[in-house]
This record gives structure tokens, sequence and C-alpha cells, in this order.
């Protein structure tokens, strides 16, 4: 008996063969996200026979709006940017970062500094409408998609001879594509997922309408705003929607004297600058919660199995990599699959590439995360300036350029920015500025600077001054 499938404006007609019964199928993919999409999309191209479960039904909520400027490389390679520009969304030049306290105007990290003849924009998008697109594409290029869909156990997993149980039965395949986010389906079943230490975080986030943006010359920029135990975004994501959220050091989140679901408004009060972008928003009263979310799964990639995206690692929200890197990784596990079946390489070597390429860009963003957590690095930042172009290279990591590789004149003026960072330690090379405190402000008393999660107060700093509460 066949059956009608409905997803989005397609329709698909599923015979019994096609809809897990039997098999194999070529690919199972965990997650209908970006990355399970994207590897979907790629693999059904090629003809593949290509299985998308997810244990929850579109449309849903998802952060993660802002996109780096190699995510629309990547698209418009898959011919999926005319797609995007047909939706609601933002094109998003750049950004701007501050302090929270609201004393000094935010600084713009424009995309146009970058170095170079590269991409210098990208766009923001509501999540919902993002994915449906993707999982949309990938249907009508063969891919099915079945939702409500839970992995209660797998069985087996090797090449040519994956077994998983689903929710409605078991299901066998070729090969397996874990892009099950933060899930991390693989990563536990392995028993290989590790939280990492010093990134012990949790995010409260929710959709405004309301919100007062940048304008001008950064309309469409996202805006950080930096605090002693906490930071915070505002993406605008549509015409009226703007994406907020604050990322709070995990010791100091339980030191919130409200509940986790209504600690975002409590932030936003005792944040400055951010208040003030707020004051005529209109929102939900209360707030969404992930927490424990820097982790890894390392390996990324074995004999029939790879991990994409947030199912593989993920280390903080800051920099905006998760749906890039999610997509990036989705096209390069679909191809390293596809390349296998036709003979092209061995299953060993691709999984050993894969896995060394994502190992690669885990690093060169931890990196990244790692400085934006140094106070140090954070005044060089909202300084706005540097010699020998170094914020212009600044903006070309920040932008995403580890993803293709990083030019030598982006790469020593990284370095360069990082003796800075270090010399700023002991000698102003930059004003030398206390971070605010959304605790200290909501009456709350703080530990000590040793216990922060900035970095460069935690280890303290000869020549400077205390940063303890007055």
């Amino acid at each position: 008996m066949r059956r009608r499938i409905r997803f989005g404006a397609v329709v698909l007609i599923a015979s019994p063969e096609l809809d897990g019964a039997g098999g194999p199928w070529d690919v199972v993919i965990v997650g209908a996200g970006p990355a399970g999409s994207i590897a979907a999309l790629e693999l059904a191209r090629a003809g593949k026979r290509v299985l998308v479960v997810d244990k929850e039904s579109f449309p849903r909520f998802r952060i993660g709006e802002s996109m780096l400027p190699h995510a629309n490389r990547l698209l418009t390679d898959l011919g999926l940017m005319d797609r995007v520009e047909e939706l609601p969304h933002v094109v998003k030049k750049g950004l701007e970062i501050s302090f929270g306290d609201g004393r000094r105007d935010p600084v713009a990290i424009p995309f146009a500094r970058m170095l170079g003849d590269t991409i210098k924009q990208t766009f923001n998008i509501r999540r919902s409408v993002f994915d449906q697109m993707l999982a949309d594409e990938a249907t009508r290029a063969g891919a099915v998609y079945r939702f409500d869909e839970r992995v209660e156990s797998i069985e087996r997993v090797a090449r040519g001879d994956v077994r998983i149980r689903l929710s409605s039965g078991p299901v066998r395949a070729n090969w397996i594509i874990d892009a099950s986010g933060q899930a991390c389906v693989l990563g536990r079943h392995f028993k290989t997922r590790r939280l990492l230490e010093g990134y012990r975080n949790i995010s409260y986030f929710e959709h405004f309408e309301g919100v007062r943006r940048p304008d001008g010359e950064r309309t469409g920029f996202a805006t950080l705003a930096m605090c002693r135990e906490s930071w915070f975004w505002m993406i605008p994501i549509d015409e009226r929607t703007t994406s907020v959220g604050v990322v709070v050091d995990e010791a100091h989140a339980k030191r919130i004297p409200v509940p986790p679901n209504r600690r975002l408004a409590w932030c936003v009060e005792h944040c400055p600058l951010v208040a003030d972008r707020m004051k005529d928003a209109t929102g939900p009263t209360t707030n969404q919660v992930v927490g424990d979310f820097s982790y890894t799964c390392e390996p990324f990639a074995g004999d029939g199995w790879f991990m994409v995206g947030d199912a593989a690692a993920f280390i903080d929200p800051v920099w905006s990599t998760g749906v890039t890197l999610g997509i990036d990784t989705g096209v390069a596990s679909a191809r390293r699959i596809i390349e296998v079946d036709e003979g092209g390489r061995t299953a060993a070597s691709a999984a050993t590439s894969y896995a060394r390429r994502f190992a690669r860009l885990r690093s060169g963003f931890h990196g990244l995360i790692s400085n934006f957590y140094d106070h140090s690095f954070r005044e060089l930042l909202v300084s706005g300036h540097g010699p020998l172009d170094v914020d212009a290279a600044v903006v070309n990591m920040l932008a995403g350029e580890i993803f293709e590789g990083v030019p030598f004149q982006v790469r020593w003026r990284w370095e360069l920015m990082r003796w800075l960072r270090e010399i700023n330690r002991h000698r102003k090379v930059v004003d030398w500025i206390r971070p605010h405190s959304i605790l200290q402000a909501g009456g709350v008393a703080l530990p000590s600077p040793r216990a922060g999660v900035i970095r460069g107060l935690r280890r303290g700093e000869r020549g400077r001054p205390s940063w303890q509460p007055s």
C-alpha cells in the first residue's frame, strides 16, 4: 500500500520499501536541521536513497539565525541562494560590539574591512523558514523525511550494515550521518561526548519585536554586548523580529535570583546597553533555556558513519559558527560518501580526512572563542583600531575565513593581535575598561575576580587595577 507524506508544499508518494520498512537505504540521516538537510540534498541529487528522521516536526523554533559569509559561498554552489533571497531575511554586512555598561558607542566590525577578495556579506534568517526551505529542496531531490521519529536504539554501525531502531520500527542503511544537533545521537552511543571545561555556560533567549536596531551603514548588523559574567546577542532576523539572548557562565547563572525561564528579562534589566535597546520591545514574558552546550564528540567519523554540525561538537554561539559549520560539514560528509560509493576513495581515507578537517575547524573556532572570553582581547576589540591593519585581520577571522584556510596576510596580523593582547595585560595598548557586572547591578554579591569567566580576570594581571566590586 502506498501512502502520502505531506512536507511543506511537497507531497511525496512513498511505498513501504521506501518508507524504512525494507531497505537498506543508502544513507539514513538523523536530524532534519540545516546540516542534515544539506547532506540529504547533496546525496539525493547523486541518486542515493536517503531517509531523514527527526524526533520533532516542522515548523519549530531554533536559535542560530546568523550566518557567516562562508555559508553564502556554499549555498551559492548548491544553487540555493536564490531560494534564500525569496524568504524573509536580513542582509548581514557585519556586527557591532561593546561593553554592556552603555557608556561607549558600540564599535562596528564591517565585513567590508576584510582583507583580500572574498565574500563580504551574509544573512540573518528565522530558522523555522530556513530549515523548512532546505528540507523542501532535499525532498524535491528525492530524499524522504519522517518526523516525530525517535532513535530508540542503535544496534550496529558499520559501512554497509547500519541498523537502528526508530519509534516506528527498525531501519537498515549502508551509511549513517548524525545531524541530531545537541542530542549527539552517535556521540552518546559511542560514549565519546564530553563537556568542555571553562565553557560551562547557559543560554536564555527569545524573539521580540520593537527592539531598537543599528541603522545607517550598520543596518542588519548583529549586536554583541559584553559583561563580566555574560554576553548578549541582538540579531535582526526579518523586518520586525529580533533574536535576543544572553549567555551566562553556569556558576554565575545559579546566582540570578529568578527562575531560569525568567532570567533573560532579569539580565536585560541589569545591562544598560541592552535595556535601552529593549525599552520598547514586545515579546514573551518567559524565555527558552539551553545549558551545558559546549562539548565535543571526537572522533567525528568512522566505519560507515559521520557526525556533522552540532552533533559532532559545539563550543559557544558567540561568532555564529554553528549553522555555517553544519552546512559545511553536511556537504563534506555527503561528498565523501558519494566518492567512496563511486570507488574514488576508500572508506577509511574518507573518514580520516573528514575527521581531520573537522578537528582543524573546531580547533580554529576554539581559538577565536577563547580570545573572546579574554578581557584584554575584548579591550583591543572595542578600541576600533590597530596598527598594520591588524583589526582588518580580526574581521577576516570573525567572518569565518578559517573554513577555506587563513591567508598569510591575515595569519601574521592575527598573531600580532594575540601579541598585543598579551602586552595589553601589563601595559596599556588601549584603554583598560572595568567590565560591567549584571549581578552587581542586580544587587547580587560578586565572588572573587579569580572566579570570573573572563580569562584575563581569572588569571590576574600585574599592573592592572583589581576589578573587585566597589
